[in-house]
Order: structure tokens, then C-alpha cells, then sequence
């Protein structure tokens, strides 16, 4: 089965491209092969974005070719290729150069069709898909659903999905007016604001933020997200470590425990770790950092002594990872945890 697409212009000249070749067979054919398939599918849409997106800059070029002021054609004075982010593909175009016009006339008009056709690196469509999956999962489930259901020549990267989605935001505050009743709402009580992966639960304005007024973020602790609330108030902000991301790395750690700790002897191989691990949600809990991170490291230190624990040795690997990531978890972020009971 050949897949084929005509593409008429403005002069009524038909183009006739050929996109895809799908080959199936009646002998011994299954359910599998019923209808295009996911990778089919988007072959296709990537070669007919490619064909119409070439086709329409060719139209757009062929109506600039004629100088609005003396009717006569521009030469050509070189060519260029234009790469633009589109929902289904990296669309590459060739644009030409013209030369000034014989009558005198600029190279580049200000009714040009081609500059105003392609003017952007992303097609607005794009960033709007990338920033509303953005805001609805973290950057990089995001980036993995577009790779999954799109084609791309390369897969997508969770750092541009969160500049989109950035540039989305500020044209959404430049279009926001600020409304005196929202004014009027703003006191002098501190804002926080909570992100997860992309989950903007407060929005400052919103919620009667002024200039000068204290922000606590709360996050997972990726610096990232800290700068976004950064950029927004372009004023120091208080980051707290979230409480749900930090017990969420403890409780793997504790059913890591769970799967060893009844194993023979091991109150005489594993002592200390029988020790703090009861206690260490409670100093991180109570704020207690320099505590529950010295707790870690005798941890660590315990399972690197007795690393050929033979009926456990998988099992104990994996606790010794979870608590290696804990450790490089509370260095990175000591001064983000706080007094959570006290808080709370």
C-alpha cells in the first residue's frame, strides 16, 4: 500500500508525494497487523509535515519573488535552510535570499510572506502541548510522552519543556492585568508556594503577592525549581526540602530493613543499623540533620565492613544504595530541612 499525498497551489499546479510504503499481507495475518501501527503512524506524520511544510514555504516564496513596487521578479541571491520545532517533527526548509530590486526597492520587505510564516524557532502549537503536559507531570514524564506518541528526530528534553513552559507563564502574566480587588487581597503575611516536578499549587499574583513580601518554596529540591519562583519574584526566597519527598526516600529505606532485619545474627553483624533505623525519621522529622546524617554514615560505614552477608547479599546491596542516596540526599539539601514537627 503506497500513501500518497497532492498538494495544489495557489496557481493550480498539482504536486503529487509519495510518503509512505505500508506493506501487509493476507497470508497468515494477525491482529497485530491490523491497521497502521505507532511507529507507522508517525513515520507518515513525520513525512507529511515535512512535504506540506516545504510546500508551504515554496508558496510563500514564490509571492515574495515579485516586487510589490515595479511587478518585476527578484533574483535570487542565496539560499538558506530553516529549522523549525514542530508538533510532528524537525522540519527543515529551504528559504531563499532575494537580491534589491532593479527599482531600487530593500532585499526584505516588510510584506514578505516567508519571514512572517516562519518566524519562530517552535511552532506555537508545540509549545502549547509541551507546556500543558508540563504543568500536569514532571518535566521529564512529559518529555517521555511526546517521545512515546510523536515523532522526533531526537527526544525531547525535559530542560526545554520547562523553558516553554517559563515562556508560556510570562505571557500569561504580561496578559494578566492587575485587578485592585486582587490588590487589595495582598497582606503582609509570608506566601509559599509548592512545586512538584511541575505542580504550581499558589500562583503569587493570585494570591496577593507583592513586590517585597517573603516567599518560602517548598520542592524536592531540584535547584531548578527553586530559580522559577526565583525569576518570578526576582527576590531571595526561603526553599524548605518537602516533607512527602523526604519520607518517601526513608520509607524505601525502611522496607528495604524490613526484607533483612529478621535474618540470623544480625544483631551481631548489623548492630547499628538496628539502632538508627528506628530513630531516623524522627531526627529528620525534628529537624535534627547533623544527627540523622551521622546516623547514615555509621550505617553506611556498618555495611561496607560486612558487604558478603551470603543470604542476603542482593538484598543488602540494595539497602546500601538507598542509604548511599539518602546521605548524598541531606548533604545537598542540609540547609532546606527544617523543624517539620515544630512547623507542622
Amino acid at each position: 500500500m503506497i500513501i500518497s499525498v497532492e498538494l495544489v497551489g495557489v496557481d493550480g499546479v498539482r504536486q503529487r508525494r509519495e510518503i509512505a510504503n505500508v506493506k501487509r499481507s493476507v497470508d497468515d495475518a494477525r491482529l497485530d497487523d491490523f491497521g497502521l501501527s505507532l511507529e507507522e503512524a508517525k513515520e507518515i506524520q513525520l513525512h507529511l509535515q515535512k512535504e506540506l511544510t516545504q510546500f508551504q514555504t515554496d508558496q510563500a516564496v514564490q509571492r515574495d519573488r515579485k516586487c510589490p513596487h515595479c511587478d518585476c521578479s527578484r533574483q535570487v541571491h542565496d539560499y538558506r535552510s530553516r529549522t523549525i520545532h514542530s508538533l510532528f517533527g524537525l522540519c527543515r526548509v529551504r528559504v531563499p535570499r532575494w537580491r534589491r530590486c532593479e527599482c531600487g526597492s530593500s532585499a526584505r520587505l516588510a510584506t514578505d510572506c516567508a519571514p512572517t510564516l516562519l518566524n519562530g524557532r517552535a511552532t506555537p502549537e508545540l509549545e502549547r502541548i509541551q507546556a500543558e503536559l508540563g504543568s500536569r507531570l514532571s518535566f521529564r514524564e512529559a518529555a517521555r510522552v511526546l517521545d512515546i506518541f510523536l515523532p522526533t528526530a531526537r527526544v525531547h528534553n525535559h530542560r526545554t519543556l520547562r523553558n516553554r513552559l517559563g515562556k508560556v507563564a510570562d505571557q500569561v502574566e504580561k496578559w494578566d492585568v492587575a485587578s485592585p480587588y486582587r490588590l487589595s487581597r495582598a497582606g503582609k503575611s509570608p506566601v509559599s508556594v509548592f512545586i512538584d516536578g511541575a505542580y504550581i499549587r499558589a500562583a503569587l499574583r493570585a494570591q496577593g503577592w507583592l513586590p517585597g513580601r517573603d516567599v518560602s518554596v517548598f520542592s524536592d529540591g531540584e535547584v531548578g525549581l527553586q530559580n522559577i519562583v526565583v525569576s518570578a519574584t526576582r527576590q531571595p526566597v526561603t526553599h524548605i526540602l518537602d516533607w512527602f519527598h523526604l519520607s518517601m526516600r526513608l520509607r524505601h529505606i525502611e522496607q528495604a530493613w524490613e526484607g533483612i532485619k529478621y535474618l540470623q545474627d544480625l544483631n551481631l553483624y548489623l548492630r547499628d543499623l538496628a539502632i538508627h533505623m528506628p530513630r531516623l525519621r524522627h531526627l529528620l522529622w525534628s529537624g535534627y540533620v547533623r544527627e540523622a546524617s551521622e546516623a547514615v554514615k555509621q550505617m553506611l560505614a556498618q555495611l561496607d565492613q560486612h558487604p558478603g552477608f551470603r543470604d542476603a547479599l542482593r538484598k543488602i546491596r540494595r539497602l546500601y544504595e538507598l542509604i548511599g542516596n539518602l546521605h548524598t540526599y541531606l548533604l545537598q539539601n542540609e540547609a532546606s530541612i527544617v523543624n517539620y514537627c515544630r512547623r507542622y
